[in-house]
């Protein structure tokens, strides 16, 4: 009920400003992304190769204030009737867009809830590392996406802000390993009963730092009361900051799932109460000291990472397998800003390290484009 009235407000605000309207050239651009993957695990003598991603955006402004936006996505090239193990097609975004004036804008239809960093900003030239962070995988479940609408804007100089209402997680998804990510409703006949707010805040003090916060809070309970509301909360902050060829980057997240006793006994699962994870990562152009008039970068990084899908469980002792942490060694080379060619050395750890889940290593090479 509540998302229905929160997207009829939304109307109701389009249909008033309407008159507001500069009538501006419409205009459609094509654009997108993708990238390939080469990972061969310790012990293996061959990896595999593969074209992860490819993805189409398509725009299209009808006026100055007025536009759409999307993105279709195929991931592992091939999509083939009754393979389970096969690519998948899906739309990334589909959005209409209503800038109003700076402060104000509203936005409604496939959206991407703006918690972290890698969610909202996943092309491959923007992040180091073939593969995207494990925090941003694993605690925070990106690529996520979810049909909703809400606000956005510029307040004063430097400080942005984005709000949303968007359909919740449903808690039969989640897991001891993976935790809220298999719980997306990823826009697909999404259950509305639990519409759920994400937002997030930018802020720039200055030339070269840019601090984030953002969270998203709702019931994950999808009518089923037999596992309570089943309150799911992730906070997130980040910070970036870069001079003189040397960037940093850090992120942390924390997530709390209530009820999750009723989840474990109605789904058979192992979900914790709490779970976690940060990482932190320095790099630096060494181009210019071999050839100072280049325009191309060449990004020695580092980065460690650490993750808890069962930082606090009730029922039972946590799983000593799903306290991780990774070790990323590796360098970026971008002849273009939105071309990259990758190399990285990945060190997987955890807690336990027995059996099948012994401590390994990986090495990953990846290029990857955007254009738009």
């Amino acid at each position: 009920m509540f998302l229905r009235s929160a997207l009829a407000l939304v109307g109701v605000v389009i249909l008033i400003s309407a008159s507001t309207f500069s009538q501006g050239e419409p205009k459609t651009s094509l654009g997108g992304y993708g990238e390939l993957h080469y990972n061969e695990p310790d012990g293996h003598r061959r990896g595999m190769l593969d074209f992860h991603r490819f993805v189409l955006y398509l725009g299209h402004n009808f006026n100055e204030k007025l536009a759409f936006r999307s993105e279709l996505e195929i991931e592992h090239t091939l999509i083939e009737a009754g393979n389970p193990d096969g690519g998948e097609l899906s739309i990334e975004q589909a959005f209409l867009d209503y800038q109003i004036n700076r402060s104000f804008g509203i936005r409604a239809g496939i959206i991407l809830p703006p918690v972290g960093l890698i969610n909202t900003y996943h092309e491959p030239p923007t992040f180091n590392g073939v593969e995207r962070p494990s925090v941003d995988r694993v605690i925070i479940p990106t690529t996520w996406r979810e049909s909703g609408a809400g606000l956005y804007g510029n307040l004063v100089e430097g400080l942005n802000y984005q709000l949303y209402v968007v359909a919740g997680f449903r808690a039969d998804g989640f897991s001891g390993s993976n935790g809220l990510r298999n719980g997306r409703q990823r826009a697909f006949e999404s259950n509305p009963a639990n519409p759920s707010f994400t937002g997030r805040l930018d802020y720039s003090p200055c030339l070269g730092l840019f601090l984030g916060g953002s969270f998203f809070v709702g019931n994950s309970s999808a009518d089923l009361d037999s596992i309570g509301d089943a309150m799911v909360s992730l906070w997130s902050g980040d910070v970036r900051y870069s001079v003189d060829g040397f960037a940093l980057r850090a992120v942390g997240a924390i997530g709390t799932i209530g009820d999750a006793d009723k989840i474990n006994a109605q789904f058979n699962a192992a979900v914790a109460d709490r779970i976690y994870g940060y990482y932190v990562e320095g790099s630096y152009n060494v181009l210019p000291l071999l050839c100072p008039d280049s325009e191309e970068e060449l990004n020695f990084f580092g980065r460690y990472e650490k993750y808890n899908t069962q930082a606090a469980t009730t029922g039972f002792e946590p799983f000593k397998q799903y306290n991780r942490s990774d070790i990323v060694f590796g360098l970026t080379y971008k002849p273009t800003f939105n071309t990259a060619f990758k190399f990285d050395y990945t060190f997987m750890n955890n807690e336990l390290n027995s059996g099948s889940f012994k401590n390994t290593r990986q090495l990953n090479l990846g290029i990857g484009y955007y254009f738009f």
